[in-house]
This record gives C-alpha cells, sequence and structure tokens, in this order.
C-alpha cells in the first residue's frame, strides 16, 4: 500500500496524457508562471496493454504524505470550510503514513503566508490499526506535542 496526495494528480495525469510535467515549485514561488507540487505517480500503475510495463518494482515507497488545512477560528463557522485568504487565522499541518496521522493546528498569517509553530491551538493523533476511522484523538494522551518537538527541524 503507498500513500498519494491530491497535489499529485496534476502531475500524474500531464504525465499520463504525454504532456511535459512542469517543474517543481521553487521557494518562494509567487512570481513562477507554471510549477507544480506532487510527484508523478505512473510508475505506480500496471500498463497491461503495452508491450513494456513502466512500474518498476522495488522503487521506494511513498511512506510519507504531507497535507495543510485552513481555519478561519479555533470554533467551526460559517466559512471554516472555505475560508479566504485574509480570514486564514489557523492552519492545519498534517503528516500521514500507513500507521497514523498526525496534525498540529498552529497560528497563521496570511498577509506573510507564515505559520507561527509556538502558537499550536490543537493537535490530532491516530493510529490507523486500532482506529480506522479515526475517532479517538491520542493527542493529548500521548505526549502529541512532544512528538511535534521531535519531528521540527
Amino acid at each position: 500500500m503507498d500513500l498519494v496526495e491530491l497535489v499529485s494528480l496534476f502531475p500524474t495525469l500531464a504525465g499520463l496524457a504525454g504532456l511535459q510535467v512542469p517543474p517543481r515549485c521553487p521557494v518562494p514561488s509567487f512570481h513562477v508562471e507554471l510549477c507544480r507540487e506532487g510527484k508523478n505517480l505512473l510508475k505506480h500503475f500496471r500498463f497491461r496493454d503495452l508491450e513494456e510495463d513502466p512500474y518498476l518494482p522495488g522503487n521506494p515507497r511513498e511512506l510519507i504524505a504531507y497535507s495543510q488545512y485552513p481555519r478561519p477560528s479555533d470554533i467551526p463557522q460559517w466559512n471554516s470550510d472555505k475560508p479566504s485568504l485574509k480570514d486564514i487565522k489557523i492552519m492545519g499541518y498534517s503528516i500521514r503514513t500507513i500507521d497514523y496521522r498526525y496534525t498540529v493546528w498552529v497560528g497563521f498569517n496570511p498577509d506573510e503566508f507564515l505559520a507561527n509553530f509556538s502558537d499550536i491551538h490543537a493537535g490530532e493523533l491516530y493510529f490507523v490499526d486500532s482506529d480506522p476511522l479515526q475517532d479517538h484523538n491520542m493527542y493529548n494522551d500521548s505526549q502529541g506535542g512532544d512528538l511535534f518537538q521531535l519531528l521540527m527541524p
């Protein structure tokens, strides 16, 4: 089983269509006309109708998936699912593996596109084997904050 991210959809579809996949986005990428995040996942497909199979066994698996999700406040409100950039006050950053999902919700400055990792609003930690529906948040029970400190560079 491999983990994939939604951001990999574009480079994968572009590759399937035979289009040139744009280069990865540099940091910062504000003035770049076209770039992409994610990875072309064609190597994970088996093409049985073709003479050659582009699937290459032995390639490293996609072991970690990252995502982020904006929120306008700690409390759900009318624009919680689609806040305007100016309304984003909190950003959730998640790390997902086959075994767990870890999310930390931190303060966010929409004017400078900066997360404040010292301003932690909440955390989530779910173990997939014992909690596949992610109903039991173990963040406060398992020193989730300590885990966050270990993951920070």
